[in-house]
């Protein structure tokens, strides 16, 4: 079964899907919900998680008593020759047998069962955390592609309204030619410019439809109507704007660093369970056995034997083979151990990428808009210079260019500054469903074209 905090959480996704109901067309949250309900990695996950569920039951087993039952039927044949003093005659029998026996084994020391009862909790542990560090994953994912997507569109709006306003140009580029306004090479180059704008026209379309193919991947279903960012958006600093305290939080509260931890805590369970090897074991055994002859040296008879046994194992030798084992242990031990340095060294580079990525997200995003705006101003100098005779066509074409590569730039930034917002939370292992609510708020009812 799920952990109560794993339900808790679902329930809260359930909470911020009905708030946001109202909407129409699919938003960030819609994409979220359906993956959590269909995505393939997710749910492998939770089935993992599930079954890492079922190692302390199993352990615990391990403590209850042993209840087995066997049944037999023999024929058999015996023959008594040269029998001392002559008390039993020579002579051969042949006789059938049949009976049961029921076996109750009730364990009281073994020190390798109590280890493994640790090391099942610790396994728990190491799957809750894998399983939580799952749905923040899932969280970034569907964001990633969510924006992705929209990312596509504006990339394919923007293609297009190059293509377009370049086909506008080439246009009256042909027809001052006509009247001998301009040369014949300012329209071989307006000419190779739409001709280059068609072909990443082409390529938007195409990068485009490979984006909702991987929404549809991730959900199990086709999304065509994405709603896209509001005009505005805020740029919000960390909190605490202190790239180290992020780094502390992350150490403390990742969940692969816990996931990791664990596992260090099972190896070295590990090695306490295989010396155990070494160790006396101690059971109580009940048994009860019926056994029917109906013929043989002492005739037919039924025989019923009741035991109960103290029994006491003590391991001597066994060719090396728990040694072996024990060493084998502590080698996985440093293993797990090194492994876990990896993952905390990975934790400190990925908490100070992210706030790295927060902090020049909100500066570059500032900056694009900026960018936006001159590019704007460059292009309707340009063509009034062109319309003096100041600038040439070439001069037109350039500032086209650049103010859609600054508006597609500008889209771009303002969503890597949201996923940058959501890595840095997942690396300190804080993110939920209400940063993605928190960032689904921004959304627009129809897409809004950035960069105007």
């Amino acid at each position: 079964m799920i952990a109560p905090r794993h339900i808790a959480r679902r329930l809260l996704v359930l909470a911020i899907l009905s708030a946001s109901s109202l909407a129409h067309g699919d938003n960030l949250l819609d994409i979220y919900h359906q993956a959590a309900q269909g995505d393939p990695q997710i749910l492998a996950a939770a089935a993992a998680h599930r079954a890492a569920l079922e190692a302390r039951p199993q352990s615990l087993a391990a403590f209850l008593p042993q209840l087995s039952a066997g049944a037999n039927a023999s024929r058999n044949r015996e023959t008594i020759a040269n029998s001392t003093g002559g008390f039993f005659p020579d002579n051969t029998y042949t006789y059938n047998s049949h009976g049961y026996a029921l076996n109750l084994t009730q364990a009281v020391y073994h020190h390798d069962y109590y280890v493994q009862l640790r090391q099942a909790d610790s396994r728990i542990a190491q799957a809750d955390a894998i399983y939580s560090a799952a749905e923040q994953n899932l969280m970034v994912r569907s964001a990633t592609l969510y924006f992705n997507a929209l990312a596509a569109r504006d990339s394919q709006s923007f293609a297009h309204a190059e293509r377009d306003a370049i086909a506008r140009q080439l246009e009256q580029a042909k027809q001052r030619y006509d009247v001998g306004l301009i040369a014949i090479t300012d329209v071989q180059e307006a000419q190779a410019r739409y001709d280059l704008a068609t072909a990443q026209a082409i390529a938007a379309d195409n990068n485009l439809a490979s984006q909702d193919e991987a929404v549809r991947e991730l959900t199990g279903a086709p999304h065509e109507n994405l709603l896209g960012l509001g005009q505005t958006i805020p740029l919000i600093a960390p909190v605490p704007n202190d790239m180290e305290q992020w780094v502390k939080t992350a150490l403390a509260q990742n969940l692969q660093l816990s996931a990791a931890q664990d596992a260090l805590k099972i190896a070295e369970e590990e090695i306490s369970r295989r010396r155990a090897g070494h160790l006396p074991s101690l059971d109580l055994v009940g048994s009860h056995t019926y056994q029917s002859f109906s013929g043989g040296t002492f005739g037919g008879r039924d025989d019923t034997q009741d035991s109960v046994t103290l029994q006491l194992n003590v391991p001597l030798f066994s060719g090396g083979l728990v040694s072996s084992r024990t060493r084998e242990a502590v080698q996985l031990k440093e293993q797990s151990l090194e492994q876990l340095e990896q993952v905390r060294r990975a934790i400190e580079r990925q908490s100070r990428d992210a706030f790295r990525g927060v902090t020049t997200s909100i500066s570059t995003v500032k900056a694009l808009k900026q960018a936006v705006k001159s590019n704007q101003t460059a292009l309707e100098s340009a063509e009034a210079g062109n319309e003096v005779g100041t600038r040439t066509m070439v001069d037109v074409l350039d500032a086209q260019s650049n103010l859609f590569r600054a508006k597609r730039d500008y889209a771009r930034a303002r969503y890597d500054y949201l996923l940058d917002t959501l890595r840095l939370k997942q690396a300190a292992g804080t993110l939920s469903p209400k940063d993605l609510a928190s960032i689904n708020a921004y959304l627009a009812e129809a897409p809004a074209t950035p960069g105007k």
